[in-house]
């Protein structure tokens, strides 16, 4: 039988997306128990048994449908600076849950404050905009609530805060990592989905994250017909490509070493590892589980091995591990740097297209002054 022109295409520019699928069968009741659970949820929403309510501010959602990272702080980031550099005149902040912290309530970040007191990605947002007001709230209406009463910004994005029924945000975007099949995929705990697939269609815009080249016009149909969107949604795809390196405690451009020891705490190390492998030779890696607390003890392991490695240069992490490293009393002698990643927008004409929806969608939410 004949492949279209089109079929080889999408076979060819997905061949080297390496999918990642599990199916831990035996969690399969508890995974149908969830999943209704999930869906008695939205229905109680759906029908008004409880409402969703308007923030104080317009409210652009950055999320997903799967547990795990698809990358939805970098994509916080490059929207960001994407949407600032299209109307430097609105003032953003971000609203993050803060996960991981041992706080409570609404907090603004202080990028010099630790992981424990607001979360790393927080932390490693307020970091990279430090003219830019970053808090961390669990109840997101309150958190809107006060950055309004604060005056400091008209708009607000949420780092998260997709299955946030009591939020009606003016705007929402899901990232499907394109390493995860989320139509072939289960839900926890059998696989990563945490809502459900048919949650995509109530999103303005879908961007597909970890695509290694641009897709082509079959292959966005492709998605398209897979993801069962509507003929009104955004479709968008996305790569990261590696920024370069800082010094952890300098934070000065580094030179790339021959050989390196990784060191991460995040959803797919594998990934990481492979960047690094592009750039020099990773003799090891120590790979925790996302949002790692890393213990003095690892860290004296890490020196030991690095010691014992002739060839090893440094230890290289990433910017969300940097900021939980950053508050912690590294040896002197301990070589860090940091490898920073920036996504890569793969159509241009797709982004100003999202671009400007929202700005259309922010302005027709924008509160109504009193004078």
């Amino acid at each position: 039988m004949a492949i279209s022109p089109a079929s080889k295409s999408i076979q060819s520019s997905t061949a080297t997306i390496k999918v990642s699928l599990r199916d831990r069968w035996w969690w399969a009741p508890l995974a149908l128990l969830f999943k209704g659970v999930i869906r008695i949820r939205h229905w109680i929403y759906d029908i008004g048994l409880k409402r969703s309510k308007k923030g104080a501010l317009p409210a652009i959602v950055l999320g997903n449908i799967t547990v795990g990272g698809t990358g939805k702080t970098p994509h916080v980031m490059a929207l960001l600076q994407a949407l600032s550099e299209s109307n430097p005149n609105r003032r953003w902040a971000i609203l993050s849950r803060g996960y991981g912290r041992s706080t409570k309530g609404y907090l603004e970040v202080d990028k010099e404050g630790s992981p424990e007191e607001f979360g790393d990605e927080p932390l490693e947002l307020a970091r990279k905009f430090p003219k830019v007001q970053v808090s961390v709230s669990e109840d997101r209406l309150a958190g809107i609530q006060a950055i309004h009463d604060q005056g400091h910004a008209d708009a607000v994005i949420l780092d998260d805060g997709f299955q946030h029924r009591r939020l009606s945000p003016a705007y929402s975007i899901v990232l499907v990592d394109a390493t995860q099949p989320v139509d072939r995929d289960y839900f926890l705990p059998r696989g990563r989905l945490r809502d459900l697939n048919e949650r995509l269609q109530a999103a303005q815009a879908i961007i597909i994250t970890r695509c290694p080249d641009a897709l082509t016009k079959g292959d966005l149909r492709l998605w398209r017909h897979r993801l069962h969107m509507k003929s009104d949604q955004l479709l968008l795809h996305s790569g990261t490509m590696v920024e370069g390196l800082r010094d952890l405690r300098t934070k000065r451009y580094a030179g790339w070493p021959r050989k390196c020891i990784a060191v991460s705490g995040i959803a797919h190390p594998t990934q990481f590892e492979a960047s690094l492998a592009r750039n020099c030779k990773v003799t090891r890696h120590f790979s925790y589980s996302d949002h790692h607390i890393f213990k003095p003890e690892e860290v004296e392991e890490w020196r030991t091995a690095l010691a014992g490695d002739a060839m090893a240069e440094a230890i290289i992490t990433t910017e969300k591990d940097a900021a939980r490293l950053r508050s912690m009393s590294l040896p002197e002698d301990l070589k860090v740097l940091v490898m920073g990643m920036q996504v890569k927008w793969w159509d241009e004409d797709a982004l100003h297209a999202l671009l400007t929806s929202i700005d259309k969608q922010v302005e027709a939410s924008a509160p109504v002054s009193d004078i």
